[in-house]
């Protein structure tokens, strides 16, 4: 056996790891969002789908050594890494201003 056929199977369990570990965060972030009571707290599970479960699910193209196909996710990677937090940003700010305010306690007194 080779080095490089060493470094290729220490490669490919790499992005077999990696892919699992993607799918369970995601899997973890969906069953958040359909559980969570209000959009505030489903953001925050879709973050964890949003941010590193399809990060580490590109990663694990790596196994592929397609350097098309390593291309493609650096650049879908780099993506969603500028895109994710602005329309997280944009959904809370849009559930925030169409909820009404809370009754202050001042009006009691």
């Amino acid at each position: 056996m080779s080095i490089q056929d060493a470094l290729g199977g220490i490669l490919g369990a790499l992005a077999t790891g990696s892919l699992f570990l993607g799918l369970a965060l995601a899997t973890v972030g969906v069953y958040g969002m359909l559980r969570k009571p209000d959009i505030f707290h489903q953001l925050h599970a879709a973050g964890l789908v949003t941010g590193p479960a399809v990060m580490l699910v590109l990663l694990a193209s790596l196994g592929s050594g397609s350097v098309e196909i390593v291309t493609s996710a650096v650049l879908v990677i780099l993506f969603v890494l500028v895109t994710a937090p602005l329309s997280s940003h944009a959904i809370a700010q849009a559930a925030l201003r169409r909820r009404t305010a809370p009754p202050s306690d001042d009006a009691a007194d």
